[in-house]
C-alpha cells in the first residue's frame, strides 16, 4: 500500500516550506495529494516569483486548489488511509476556520476530517507575534489533538544558510507524522562541536 501524506499549503508568508516539505516527501516515496489556497498563490509570486501550481506538480502527484471540493480528500473514507495532514505555512485565518469548524474550502475540510476521525494534523502557524485570538484558537485545536507547531527554527543544529532553517522545520513537521527524514541534524549533546 502506498504511503500518504496530505499538504495544504495556505497564505501565510512562508510558503517555501510547502514547496520544501512536498519535495522532501517525494523524494521519501511517499505520495502526496496537496491544496493550496488562492493566497498561497499571491505569497509564493510575492516572495519567491514563482508559479506555485507549476511549482508544487514537479513534486507532488496530486494537487488541487482550495475549491476543488470533490477532490479525494474532501471525503474521510479517503484519508483514513493516509498518514496524516501538514499545514504548512498554515495562516491565523485557517487557523481560524478549522478552530471553527469552518469548511468553507477544500483545506479547511480536509483538516477537518483529519480532526473528525482521529488523525494526525499538524498545524505549521507562521505568524509572529501570536495574539490571545489566535492563542485561543490553538489552544481549542490542541485540545483536540491537533499538533501547533510554529515555524520557529532551531539553532543547536547550527545552519549554515536558510536552506538549512527551512529544513529544520519541514523536519519537525515530518517528525509528528513519524516519517524518517535527513533534513536537519538532531539533538546530541555533545556531539554538536564548537566552533
Amino acid at each position: 500500500m502506498d504511503k500518504v501524506v496530505t499538504i495544504g499549503i495556505s497564505g501565510a508568508s512562508g510558503v517555501i516550506y510547502g514547496i520544501v516539505a512536498v519535495k522532501a516527501l517525494s523524494e521519501l516515496n511517499y505520495k502526496t495529494h496537496v491544496v493550496y489556497t488562492q493566497g498561497a498563490i499571491k505569497v509564493a509570486e510575492k516572495e519567491m516569483s514563482i508559479d506555485l501550481v507549476k511549482e508544487l506538480s514537479k513534486y507532488a502527484n496530486y494537487v488541487y486548489s482550495e475549491d476543488k471540493l470533490d477532490a479525494p480528500i474532501s471525503s474521510s473514507s479517503f484519508i483514513v488511509n493516509t498518514e496524516g495532514m501538514i499545514v504548512i505555512p498554515c495562516s491565523t485565518r485557517t487557523l481560524a476556520e478549522i478552530s471553527h469548524g469552518i469548511a468553507n474550502n477544500l483545506l479547511n475540510r480536509a483538516a477537518l476530517n483529519y480532526i473528525r476521525i482521529g488523525k494526525r494534523l499538524v498545524l505549521v502557524i507562521r505568524e509572529t507575534p501570536l495574539g490571545v485570538i489566535e492563542l485561543r484558537n490553538a489552544l481549542s485545536l490542541a485540545k483536540l489533538g491537533v499538533i501547533i507547531l510554529p515555524a520557529s527554527p532551531g539553532f543547536y543544529h547550527q545552519p549554515k544558510s536558510i536552506e538549512d532553517m527551512i529544513n529544520f522545520i519541514v523536519g519537525k513537521a515530518l517528525d509528528m507524522l513519524n516519517i524518517k527524514h535527513q533534513l536537519y541534524r538532531r539533538w546530541g549533546g555533545d556531539e554538536i562541536e564548537p566552533n
